[in-house]
């Protein structure tokens, strides 16, 4: 007779587990009674023969109580207003990125048939997607997840994994990502493309082939109606593919070639943007191109680098370059008036006659400045300055030049008094006024004045910092709003609490609602770092007036009209108003308001 063993089951010495010992082993585990199947498992182990006296006692030892646990820390986080699904759904993510091995998990995906239904519930929850694509980013070769970016592709999820490196793996879900994406930048101002391009430019930017890809799909709706501002993001990309694979000549000539510019055309530009030294023969070339019968098409020459470069080297006397020889000027700038003002359809020539009047100003301006030491009062040649502006590309050759007056020379030192606003702010502002698309180069200008060191005392240089600040707030007077916002923001901490002041005050002076969520939120901070400031001035009214307006703002309001004279800069972000849930920025203004009404220290 067979002796028994403990669990009331046959085995022979040394031979492999029966059912009932395997059975009792899965007892032995953590909270083995909670398991989904439990009590079949339980049927079938009395079925072989199992005593249930070491069934109840192996159950009984294995409790631990975790859910149990879980729930009582969870009353405990809602005991501190913390918020117990997302800190579980955080401790599942964080172990799920431990844990996850995608081989196991492959070979018992490839050893099934057709889509997992688990994974199809996962796919409908946001934070089990948010987690897929978290993983896919780890796991770039995990069949698993490479299939359920697909499946959610399907679903109509294109939109969230715009920024999923593995998008670009599969032609089908790739081209969903990158139709949708672009569908959506078609509708964005400068600043809502600004927040959507990265993700874009992350997954065309993947490799070689989505690169190309992309490119040519571009080039094609660029000849449609209306399609000329996709070459914005054409740019982009080109930027994104060169700090990924460091490859100029590349990029260069196959932007020339998708184009279908000749060979010489194609090779001088492609110098001069490698180089970012315009060498005189190949600007001949091109000029000899450009002025024969039969030019080629305008858009070779309408690259932003090449025109920076272009005329920087005759506008910028510190050009790395060099001067330009009088009698090859004339060229440098004849192409630049034909580049800039040529109007064309289908890439032939329709209009001309803008040519001439550009190349004037252009000559006139570089004429006016020529005759100035760098560095030396602009008031006399105030008016021919204002004049240059009004044309588009001798305002940009302008903004270049002043560039270099504010940083390589001590035309600040020696010029700004503490009563008058510089000469070239005011000139920069007038710019941004006559010319919205020169925004953003603007206010990257002012950027670098106002981080420039100057040799000022520290009063001076607060007051000049201040003039550069009003021309960042009269930016946003002109519906360049979040960018401002958003770098002010990032300065705060190290700004001086003074200029912090001044720019929440005139700010607040100028917004009427209703108010985006950025705008609130980023406005929010701003006053909350100053709020003991704010208490000891006259802002603390208009600060207070503003809070109660935000706070009466119907959460549903839909700010969609730019700012204007009699409407807010902060609505000049489009999208909904305060959300109900979990909204940063209302949370951080009711915190500024009740340390408002603190008693004074």
């Amino acid at each position: 007779m067979a002796t028994r063993n403990i669990a009331g089951s046959n085995s022979g010495t040394g031979g492999a587990l029966s059912n009932v010992d395997m059975m009792m082993q899965s007892f032995q585990a953590p909270d083995s009674i909670l398991e989904p199947k439990i009590f079949e498992t339980i049927a079938a182990f009395i079925k072989e023969g199992g005593q249930p006296l070491l069934l109840v006692n192996a159950l009984s030892n294995s409790y631990v109580g975790m859910p149990e646990m879980c729930n009582l820390m969870s009353g405990w986080a809602r005991d501190f207003d913390l918020d117990p699904v997302e800190i579980m759904q955080e401790v599942l993510k964080e172990q799920l990125m431990d844990r996850f091995d995608p081989e196991s998990v492959d070979k018992d995906f490839m050893s099934g048939s057709g889509t997992p239904d688990w994974l199809l519930v996962m796919i409908q929850h946001p934070f089990w997607r948010s987690v897929i694509y978290e993983l896919s980013e780890k796991h770039q070769k995990c069949a698993l997840l490479n299939f359920a970016i697909q499946r959610i592709s399907d679903a109509g999820y294109q939109g969230e994994i715009a920024s999923v490196a593995t998008a670009s793996t599969f032609v089908n879900v790739f081209s969903g990502v990158l139709l949708d994406s672009l569908d959506k930048l078609r509708e964005e101002d400068d600043v809502g493309l600004l927040d959507r391009l990265p993700d874009l430019v992350k997954v065309c930017c993947q490799s070689e082939h989505t690169y190309l890809y992309t490119q040519i799909l571009l080039f094609r709706l660029m000849k449609t109606d209306r399609g000329l501002p996709l070459k914005r993001i054409s740019k982009e990309l080109e930027s994104g593919v060169l700090e990924k694979f460091n490859k100029p000549p590349l990029v260069s000539i196959l932007r020339m070639l998708l184009a279908g510019a000749s060979s010489s055309v194609a090779s001088a530009i492609s110098a001069i943007l490698q180089s970012r030294v315009p060498s005189p023969g190949d600007v001949m070339l091109l000029h000899r191109a450009y002025t024969s019968e039969d030019p080629p098409s305008t858009y070779f020459l309408r690259d932003p680098d090449f025109f920076e470069i272009m005329l920087s080297s005759i506008f910028v006397p510190s050009f790395k370059g060099g001067m330009v020889k009088q009698d090859h000027k004339e060229k440098y700038l004849w192409l630049m008036a034909y580049a800039a003002s040529v109007h064309e359809e289908n890439d032939m020539i329709t209009d001309k006659s803008e040519v001439q009047p550009t190349y004037e100003a252009l000559s006139t301006l570089e004429d006016t400045l020529s005759k100035r030491t760098a560095g030396t009062d602009l008031t006399p040649i105030l008016a021919n300055l204002l004049i240059a502006i009004e044309t588009p590309v001798a305002s940009m050759a302008l903004l270049y030049w002043i560039q270099f007056v504010i940083k390589e020379t001590s035309y600040i030192e020696t010029y700004f008094r503490s009563h008058e606003v510089p000469v070239p702010l005011l000139l920069i502002e007038e710019m941004a006024y006559k010319h919205p698309l020169q925004q953003a180069a603007v206010f990257a200008t002012l950027v670098d004045f106002f981080e420039a060191p100057l040799e000022l005392n520290p009063e001076i240089m607060m007051t000049y910092r201040k003039s550069i600040l009003d021309r960042m707030i009269y930016l946003m007077q002109l519906n360049y709003v979040m960018p401002v916002l958003d770098y002010i923001q990032l300065r705060a901490r190290k700004m001086d609490q003074s200029l912090s002041m001044h720019f929440v005050k005139r700010v607040l002076e100028m917004v009427r609602g209703p108010y985006s969520r950025k705008f609130i939120e980023g406005m929010g901070h701003m006053t909350q770092e100053i709020v003991e400031v704010i208490k000891k001035t006259d802002a603390e009214p208009i600060v207070r007036a503003w809070i109660d307006e935000v706070v009466a703002q119907p959460s549903d309001t839909e700010m969609q009209a730019p700012p204007t004279s009699s409407s807010s800069a902060a609505s000049y972000e489009s999208g909904a108003g305060l959300s109900s849930s979990a909204d940063s920025g209302l949370s951080t203004i009711q915190e500024v308001k009740r340390r408002l009404d603190e008693p004074r220290r």
